[in-house]
């Protein structure tokens, strides 16, 4: 299959592109910094990146970018993609969110590739908000009640991909994925963070750990699970729909950090840090994933436990790795 990644250079990027590889899919995509990072540079031997800016790009080079590589699969996933920056930036944060995927589905569109190639929009679970009790686990028929710009932003683009099924005949399936996390994450990212100051305390470059609220449950997927859902959504999704992503177990971030604490190589001290704690937070969100594992058979693999476990060790090669 011919795979196009927008986006490929992230997090999720860099382990989709790993996938579709191993899967024995050709491989390109775009970045704004048309180069894979240190950590991904071994995909550099299989998989093409090439620089390209999604906002900033003429409607015509988007639509000659689509008709020359004429992708076979589309994986959506340049984004502004940390809720909390989209305090800081809603502008930017609804400009790239709602925008960026507008600008690909319109250059899909006018490309007009034969056969249509499958699109995978690739949302977000916070869309649904603080959802009500009889809401949890939360199905795709929950409302949505977006609290921020970022989920907001990914829940307009949901309905947009709907918009132009139904319009344009265009063959998109959304992915709403909830909280995942892995190896290479940023630290901007909750659990990630965790792992990175277990790390540096073991190597005495910090005395705590510090966090801001951890009373949370949220449900984790490790994002090698999510990858595989992207691509089963791909090949047997039904166009026109949209799919939660989850494990359907609720993690509590007090329980993840004690996990990392039990990992570590010595004692490890925990301080509340005001400024880490958000000024709106959900309390408990889990997903109902019933409708993705009946359509395409997908389920989740890696659990938790050894997810933390890769974080931590990722974590102690990068901090060692700076000395």
């Amino acid at each position: 299959m011919r795979a196009f990644v927008t986006g490929i250079s992230g997090f999720v990027g860099g382990h989709l592109t790993e996938h579709l590889l191993e899967k024995g899919d050709q491989v390109v995509g775009f970045s704004t910094s048309g180069a894979f990072s240190e950590d991904l540079v071994h995909l550099g031997r299989s998989a093409r990146v090439e620089r390209f800016d999604l906002m900033a790009a003429r409607p015509a080079e988007f639509v000659d970018l689509i008709a020359d590589k004429a992708p076979q699969a589309i994986y959506h996933l340049a984004a502004q993609s940390n809720p909390r920056a989209s305090f800081d930036d809603p502008r930017g944060t609804w400009a790239l969110n709602l925008g960026g995927t507008l600008n690909l589905l319109l250059a899909v569109k006018a490309a007009g590739l034969q056969p249509k190639p499958r699109i995978v929009v690739v949302g977000s679970g916070v869309c649904y908000g603080d959802p009500p009790p009889e809401c949890i686990p939360v199905s795709e028929s929950c409302p949505l009640r977006p609290n921020n710009a970022y989920s907001a932003s990914k829940a307009a683009a949901d309905l947009l991909g709907v918009q132009m099924h139904l319009s344009d005949g265009l063959d998109v399936v959304m992915a709403r994925p909830f909280n995942h996390a892995g190896p290479r994450q940023s630290s901007r990212y909750v659990l990630a963070t965790l792992a990175e100051q277990v790390a540096e305390v073991e190597a005495g470059l910090k005395e705590a750990v510090e966090v801001g609220n951890l009373d949370v449950v949220r449900d984790y997927t490790d994002v090698r699970d999510v990858v595989r859902a992207y691509r089963l959504l791909a090949e047997r999704g039904r166009a026109g729909e949209i799919y939660n992503l989850g494990t359907g177990k609720g993690l509590k971030l007090t329980d993840a950090l004690e996990t990392f604490r039990s990992l570590a190589t010595r004692p490890i001290e925990v301080r509340v840090d005001p400024a880490r704690v958000r000024p709106i937070d959900l309390p408990y969100l889990v997903a109902d994933a019933f409708k993705l594992r009946r359509d395409v058979g997908w389920e989740p693999l890696i659990p938790i436990e050894q997810t933390l476990a890769d974080m931590l060790a990722d974590a102690r090669r990068r901090v060692a790795a700076r000395g």
